[in-house]
């Protein structure tokens, strides 16, 4: 299951996203700006239908999903454990736009790495 997300932080993300002041936001959801203050300092609770108005205002779509838990696997328990985080962090730290653009340079090494596997299975061939 997804974590649950304070509202107030969804709201107040919405609203830096979409550029909007909190009286802006308001006006387009129809609810008054000291509201739209409160809900962001968390000092209100907001039914699901303010939250998709204020959503839908700052051009968002609120989602919310309920997934099955599925049961643990003993053996990835097991792994997690032992599994060295050092790696998983430097990635990460990395922008997106780093990670794909190294995941690039991966699958062009092993392009690499096979074609020069055939050559030497080829020229192997050729010697017997």
């Amino acid at each position: 299951m997804k974590a649950i997300i304070d509202p107030a932080a969804v709201v107040a993300e919405a609203r830096r996203r979409a550029g909007l002041s909190q009286r802006e936001l308001g006006e387009r959801a129809g609810i008054a700006q000291p509201a739209v203050a409160r809900l962001e300092r968390a000092g209100a609770n907001p039914t699901l239908r303010t939250l998709e108005a204020l959503a839908a205002a700052a051009g968002f779509t609120l989602r919310l999903v309920l997934e099955p838990a599925a049961p643990p696997d003993a053996v990835v328990e097991r792994y997690k454990r032992d599994v060295d985080r050092t790696l998983l962090r430097e990635n990460l730290r990395r922008t997106v736009d780093e990670r794909v653009r190294s995941l690039g340079e991966w699958q062009h090494d092993m392009r690499e790495l096979q074609a020069a596997t055939r050559r030497a299975r080829s020229r192997a061939k050729g010697r017997r």
